[in-house]
């Protein structure tokens, strides 16, 4: 069976009660989460509709909010989103950045193929006071096996008392810790597991998306290219660079 966000929204275990969900028009995310008309196009393409499921704020699940002056978050929204077309990294932002507090984002893929959940910590903008802008975009594997053991575990290790209770910042900062781990186990096959160093294995995964993205563009190069003396130096190079990628994945793993 593949994943549901319905699925994810029970794991989470949310307090009974709270306000009815209610589907937010297309049109808030043209205005605050699209930078041009060719966004706009891709909200209207791509998104089936977009649904709000809850607020997680004090008074609905007891956590304090955080009153940081760059990193503000007195709620957190949970969001279901129903896709008609595989969205990009980019209409996952818009998204994000449509509304001005950290976001639950759990998209819904087209026929029903799985899920993919987002998060995306917010930072005020230097330069304009009360705009939020994303700081990054956290993006799980494509949730599509319940039998899967490493997204049962994902799964499982969602529920409210298992996430930090400090405060919102520290609940989220929980959620992205699981999502990053969800990649890790998805890239190297290791069991999926928590760290008690989660800045490290966010360096180390950012390096190797660098060092992947590399990888890839240079074995691409190599195939175009006629010259027999370039497709040897390409090569070479392109071993290399692999070799620094799989080290770093190791490292991961």
């Amino acid at each position: 069976m593949t994943v549901t966000p319905q699925n994810i929204r029970d794991a989470l275990a949310l307090p009974p009660g709270g306000a009815a969900a209610r589907r937010l028009p297309k049109g808030v995310l043209a205005e605050h989460g699209a930078a041009n008309a060719a966004d706009r196009k891709a909200i209207d393409k791509v998104i089936e509709r977009l649904d709000w499921w809850a607020t997680l704020s004090p008074a609905t699940i007891g956590v304090a909010a955080d009153t940081d002056r760059e990193r503000p978050v007195p709620a957190i929204q949970l969001l279901a989103l129903t896709a008609r077309e595989q969205p990009t990294q980019r209409l996952l932002a818009m998204v994000h950045r449509s509304i001005p507090v950290p976001i639950i984002l759990l998209t819904q893929l087209p026929a029903n193929a799985g899920t993919r959940v987002s998060v995306a910590p917010l930072r005020r903008a230097e330069r304009v006071g009360d705009k939020m802008v994303v700081e990054r975009l956290v993006v799980s594997p494509d949730l599509t096996d319940t039998g899967s053991e490493a997204t049962k575990a994902f799964i499982v290790g969602l529920a409210l008392p298992h996430l930090p209770q400090v405060s919102l910042s520290a609940l989220y900062a929980g959620l992205v810790e699981r999502l990053e781990a969800l990649e890790v186990a998805a890239l190297t096959g290791s069991p999926y597991r928590l760290v008690d160093d989660p800045e490290a294995r966010r360096d180390a995964l950012g390096r190797y998306r660098e060092a992947d993205a590399e990888w890839i563009s240079a074995r691409a190069a190599a195939k175009k290219e006629k010259s027999l003396a370039q497709q040897v130096t390409l090569g070479n190079r392109t071993r290399k660079l692999k070799e620094e990628r799989d080290r770093i994945l190791g490292e991961l793993g």
